[in-house]
This record gives structure tokens, C-alpha cells and sequence, in this order.
């Protein structure tokens, strides 16, 4: 079996963060007005950064055909959750998924 490159690692930490931040949203927005400004703001660009690098990164490479099928299916099931937290990323003001769900 091949040695895993640093686009694959990548492709791997990219479903496994946005997969955890996703499970973590609901409890982080119950919090939210408690949260200080600074820790809205951390949590924001964190945020950010998952939204504009990994999910990007995973949409790319979904589109050309380079993941697995059990990452295709692991990233049409992160989508799903994205769709279905929508009004919950809106209510935060939280920077939108830049993908639609794929087909």
C-alpha cells in the first residue's frame, strides 16, 4: 500500500475537523451570548478558516474525483449537516459554507 501524501492527510483532517466542529456547533451556539468577544471572535475565525480552506479543498477534490468513495460519502454526509444547521450558522453570523451540497 502507498505512503499517504500531504494532500490526502489533508483531505483526512479537513473531513475530521469540519465533521468535529460541526457535532460541536449546537453546544458553542448555547453559549454563545455568554462567550466573551474575544472567544465569538477565535471561534469565528476558526470557523472561517475550516469554511475557506478545508471545505474548499474537499469540494475541489470531490469535484475532480480524487477522494475515496468513503470520503465522498463522509463529505456528501458533511454537507447534509452544513444544509441542516444553516439557520443556525445564520443566527451566529457565521461565515456561510461557500459550496452548495453536492449531488
Amino acid at each position: 500500500m502507498a505512503a499517504p501524501t500531504a494532500t490526502d492527510k489533508r483531505i483526512e483532517i479537513g473531513l475530521r475537523s469540519l465533521g468535529r466542529t460541526l457535532r460541536a456547533l449546537p453546544e458553542v451556539a448555547r453559549a454563545w451570548a455568554d462567550m466573551s468577544d474575544g472567544e465569538r471572535a477565535s471561534w469565528s475565525l476558526d470557523w472561517d478558516q475550516l469554511m475557506g480552506t478545508y471545505l474548499r479543498l474537499l469540494e475541489r477534490h470531490y469535484r475532480v474525483g480524487t477522494l475515496t468513495r468513503d470520503q465522498q460519502a463522509r463529505y456528501r454526509v458533511l454537507l447534509s449537516k452544513l444544509e441542516a444547521v444553516g439557520p443556525l450558522i445564520a443566527r451566529l453570523d457565521l461565515y456561510p459554507p461557500p459550496v452548495l451540497p453536492a449531488s
